[in-house]
């Protein structure tokens, strides 16, 4: 149904960049994407409903848990140290990645975008972030690997730390200036993270 694999990707990755709506999966993938791209390149046989399915099946089939993560994440709890998951995504794309890494366990609570209606970097998700672990915004640290959505949380008084491997500069759609980070680190990792409580434990 394709003539050409890398002509599809990139209509379909630049489809994906234009279009910008709340709750949607850049990542996910939405409907919207493959009816536009197969429309663009009169594509035929098979419904963007199956395309999507596919591509998710594809996607779904490759994740797995980040070792380094769970490293880091048990060494948190280790230190009763409460986790909660931030995420300007759909319920449907964090759900299947939780199910699929087993990671749910971690988390004290998990905020998606979508089901409470709010994205980062509304202040109002940060905020809820604080209501639901019952703490002030100096007691929380933000790890984020965007300086524009993740770092307005500063503006709540909460430490920002920019987590720089997973940056993808060309995947942001957020409006407004980036905010500085308190703090920044390569990667994820047991050894990373216990550096930094190090570090912000003789701070404070």
């Amino acid at each position: 149904f394709i003539s050409s694999g890398e002509a599809f990707i990139n209509n379909y990755m630049r489809v994906n960049h234009e279009i910008d709506k709340p709750f949607i999966s850049h990542t996910f993938g939405e409907i919207e994407f493959f009816e536009k791209t197969f429309q663009e390149m009169s594509i035929s046989g098979i419904s963007a409903n199956e395309a999507l399915d596919k591509y998710r099946a594809i996607l779904t089939e490759k994740i797995h848990p980040d070792t380094d993560v769970v490293d880091a994440f048990t060494l948190l709890k280790e230190k009763n140290i409460r986790i909660a998951l931030l995420s300007n995504e759909s319920v449907h794309r964090v759900d299947t990645y939780l199910e699929k890494t087993s990671l749910r366990h971690f988390f004290d609570t998990i905020i998606v975008s979508e089901d409470i209606g709010i994205e980062k970097p509304d202040l109002r998700i940060f905020e809820e972030t604080l209501k639901r672990l019952s703490i002030k915004g100096h007691e929380m640290v933000m790890f984020g690997d965007n300086d524009i959505s993740d770092g307005a949380s500063k503006e709540l008084g909460i430490f920002f730390v920019l987590v720089t491997t997973y940056r993808n500069k060309n995947w942001v759609w957020e409006k407004g200036a980036p905010y500085t980070p308190d703090y920044i680190m390569q990667r994820i990792n047991r050894k990373n993270i216990a550096v930094f409580l190090d570090k912000i434990s003789s701070q404070y």
